[in-house]
């Protein structure tokens, strides 16, 4: 049995759970009859969706989400988000349903006027995460058949982009877009040096790309890595060309955005870039 905290409308109703966690629970017509610190059976209701709340701020903006966007719009987020788990194989933060489901509305809106933005930078998600992209793609299908508006596919940018943020668990999506932007200038930075682009569907650039996803929000939170640099000097011998392509963005960087990458980062550095230049 779950108890009814707050009944936002007759599709949306916030409960406890029976772990004393709070609950988002959507389905037509399900808060019709319900009150708050009532008791329920949800298998009694014609529930839909589920999704535990994981932090304060979904609560907040629920209320101003809801009053703005229609709950057909919230179906069609969690069926794309419930099939991209599939198709990508990992569990999205929740919060992704109330920020897909006022982009996807935002978006409808837009399209029946037919004003559409340029996404941002649409070349490096598709390069950097192709995988989220080739999903996203197939999601802006969806979103056509079940409008039948034209939806162009340049909207499967901002689609991959939540996608990529709650995957990484970013709360800030536009620090998703400048880690991305980041890694891309590292990346042509690196494909200079050694005179050649790299193969993107190889492990190893998937690797890279993962560790200068997360050097980069260590450098944005004011992080440093902590780890023995004792043999970057034996490292950068053996791996000269690697090194000296780590000094370069570690120059770039430092002039860029004013960071001062530590021992550590330059080490490691080197070590994913030995990886990446072997392919």
């Amino acid at each position: 049995m779950k108890v009814v905290k707050k009944v936002y409308n007759n599709n949306v109703v916030l409960v406890i759970n029976e772990k004393g966690h709070e609950e988002i629970i959507m389905g037509k017509g399900i808060g019709f009859n319900l009150r708050a610190k009532e008791t329920f059976d949800e298998a009694k209701l014609s529930i839909d969706k589920t999704f535990v709340v994981e932090d304060e701020q979904s609560i907040n903006n629920l209320p101003d989400i809801l009053n703005t966007i229609d709950y057909s719009d919230i179906e069609l987020a969690s069926d794309i988000i419930k099939q991209g788990e599939k198709v990508l194989g990992y569990k999205c933060s929740t919060s992704i349903l109330l920020t897909l489901s006022d982009h996807i509305s935002f978006m409808l809106q837009r399209a029946r006027q037919n004003a559409f933005f340029n996404a941002p930078l649409e070349w490096d998600i598709k390069m950097l995460y192709p995988s989220e992209y080739e999903y996203s793609l197939k999601a802006v299908e969806l979103m056509r058949e079940r409008t039948g508006i034209k939806i162009p596919d340049q909207e499967a940018a901002f689609i991959a982009l939540h996608f990529i943020n709650s995957h990484y668990d970013n709360r800030d999506m536009q620090e998703t877009v400048f880690i991305t932007k980041v890694i891309q200038n590292v990346l042509n930075i690196a494909s200079y040096h050694y005179g050649r682009p790299f193969d993107r569907s190889s492990y190893n650039f998937s690797r890279f790309v993962t560790h200068m996803r997360y050097f980069v929000r260590r450098q944005v939170r004011g992080e440093d890595l902590s780890a023995d640099s004792s043999i970057l000097g034996a490292v950068s011998k053996k791996c000269i060309n690697d090194y000296q392509c780590a000094l370069k963005i570690k120059s770039f960087l430092e002039k860029e955005y004013k960071w001062q990458l530590s021992s550590s980062e330059v080490l490691y550095l080197t070590l994913y870039l030995n990886r990446l230049s072997t392919n």
